[in-house]
């Protein structure tokens, strides 16, 4: 499934690669302020909770 966030700050599109790999994301790309990638829905919460935790997204 294709998701996207708001993203709170700057952000190097390869640090969030490298941080969505143990969940299966891929993909990830920054479009027009938007952190954009794919994921399992089973991952997607996980996934979304531990970057809202690490402060990427609101």
């Amino acid at each position: 499934m294709k998701v996207n966030y708001d993203l709170k700050t700057d952000v190097d599109v390869k640090e969030i690669k490298e941080l969505l790999k143990p969940f299966g994301g891929r993909c990830a790309k920054i479009v027009e302020g938007k952190l954009e990638y794919q994921i399992k829905e089973e991952k997607e919460a996980e996934a979304f909770s531990f970057l809202k935790e690490k402060g990427y997204i609101s």
